[in-house]
């Protein structure tokens, strides 16, 4: 990995730390003065505006695909654009039809609000399409990191002015429509007609890249949905919740390399250059699981005093946390891996590890959630998680060759954990229970793990 993209990585993950401390205190104050109930609400509606934008992502990802390797860029803006466009106009209508008839069979806030917020989403994924397919990778993390902390400062205001579920909705759709009038001006493009050539050039990718997005929905949010058709009560919904997004603070900088790479491996596939994409893959594989190995770890030993900082009610989540954290750690291999085949125009390959996934998730879910309740959630995810990294494996070994599994780093990366292990459970022998206590431990669990990689780990040690 060179040091431009090393400084790519390193910028859009920073921005993104910058997404989790906004979005950290923004939830505690939603948890804390709402209660789980009021997450749990505000959760399924989120969840219902990811899954119906599947398409409008899958377009996103087909702009930045054909952005990074072709001449006509203003052209295909423009398709992209109008298309998204047009996506936004039709969901929202058919949500703002239905809503009557969905509100008599749902808790769940649906109508006007909800329609407000699909558009909003989609305006946002459209730009960040863009400015990935322009290789602004840091930018479009800085514009991410401006809506999540303009959604959080809203949120908060909201929750403490007495409002709800309705009026996060609301907010929420405000933060991403600044975002993305941000984020049109970082665009600098010329914008021409449309054209039928880009038309289907768009589509032809996009027809395997929704699955991908249908992928991450059900890896993120098909939990969820589940959750609530079983009718389970939105403040296990809310703790769900909260376990999963603690859980998702640990790929932060397996998410920040994937994209990253991205438009790299695009470029190199063009020139075909196999040798530079196994060692950027390589590369990928080492930093994927630098925060994600530990933080399963660390979920073990300090997961309900962590929980315990959103309230009382939120430490039941503990038997499922670090469930959660291994998901998203095997899944962001499996990503890894996928991202390969996008990146060198083979999304056909990625189409059929996630159809596999997206079946045996959602099957998972449903059976796993009527025998254990919501456990069961956590349970599916898992193991849907184990099945993308194992099946991203094998796809990719017969496209480019078995690729190079940097085996040392990851073999240093577990004995590192095992260290830090060792040094907070000596430590809190010492300290009495609080919430400073927990952030103490926090803190010098992974001082303790950053010193022992920069020490034994020279590739670490050099990024």
């Amino acid at each position: 990995m060179t040091l431009r993209l090393g400084r790519e990585a390193l910028f859009h993950f920073l921005s993104q730390i910058g997404v989790t401390v906004a979005g950290f205190f923004a939830s505690l104050t939603i948890a804390r003065v709402g209660g789980a109930d009021t997450v749990g609400l505000y959760a399924a509606v989120v969840a219902i505006m990811f899954w119906v934008n599947v398409p409008a992502t899958g377009i996103s990802d087909a702009l930045t695909k054909r952005l990074t390797e072709t001449n006509h860029s203003a052209s295909f803006l423009a398709t992209g654009w109008v298309i998204e466009l047009a996506l936004a106009t039709t969901i929202a209508l058919v949500i703002i039809a239905t809503g009557p008839f969905l509100q008599e069979h749902t808790s769940v806030p649906v109508g006007p609000p909800l329609a407000v917020l699909i558009v909003c989403n989609t305006g946002l994924i459209s730009i960040l399409g863009t400015l990935k397919g322009q290789k602004k990778v840091a930018i479009s993390g800085g514009v991410k990191t401006t809506e999540r902390i303009l959604r959080s400062v809203l949120h908060i205001m909201i929750i403490l002015l007495g409002y709800r579920v309705s009026a996060l909705i609301i907010g929420h759709a405000a933060s991403m429509l600044i975002a993305t009038l941000i984020g049109i001006y970082f665009t600098r493009l010329r914008i021409t007609q449309p054209s039928v050539t880009t038309i289907r050039s768009l589509l032809n990718y996009a027809q395997y890249a929704w699955l991908s997005k249908l992928k991450t929905r059900a890896f993120g949010w098909m939990d969820t949905i589940v959750l609530v058709l079983f009718s389970v009560s939105p403040g296990i919904i809310g703790i769900y919740e909260v376990a999963w997004n603690i859980a998702s603070v640990f790929a932060l900088l397996s998410i920040s390399v994937q994209t990253t790479l991205f438009p790299e491996m695009s470029e190199l596939s063009v020139n075909q250059e196999q040798n530079q994409i196994h060692h950027l893959l390589n590369e990928g594989l080492t930093f994927t699981g630098f925060i994600l190995i530990p933080g399963f770890f660390g979920s073990i030993i300090l997961g309900g005093q962590i929980l315990e900082i959103y309230g009382s009610e939120f430490t039941q989540g503990v038997s499922i946390l670090s469930v959660l954290v291994l998901a998203r750690l095997m899944t962001a291999y499996g990503d890894q891996l996928l991202n390969v085949a996008n990146g060198i125009d083979r999304p056909d390959v990625s189409f059929r590890v996630n159809t596999v996934f997206v079946v045996s998730n959602i099957s998972l879910n449903i059976g796993l959630v009527a025998i254990f309740g919501w456990k069961g959630a956590a349970a599916a995810t898992m193991i849907s998680g184990t099945l993308v990294a194992l099946l991203g494996y094998l796809s990719l070994a017969e496209i480019i060759g078995r690729p190079n599994i940097p085996w040392a780093e990851l073999l240093k990366q577990l004995g590192g954990s095992v260290l830090m292990v060792c040094a907070v459970l000596l430590l809190q022998q010492y300290l009495s229970e609080s919430y400073y206590t927990t952030i103490v431990l926090v803190m010098v669990g992974a001082g303790v793990y950053t010193l022992v990689l920069i020490a034994v780990s020279k590739r670490i040690r050099a990024k």
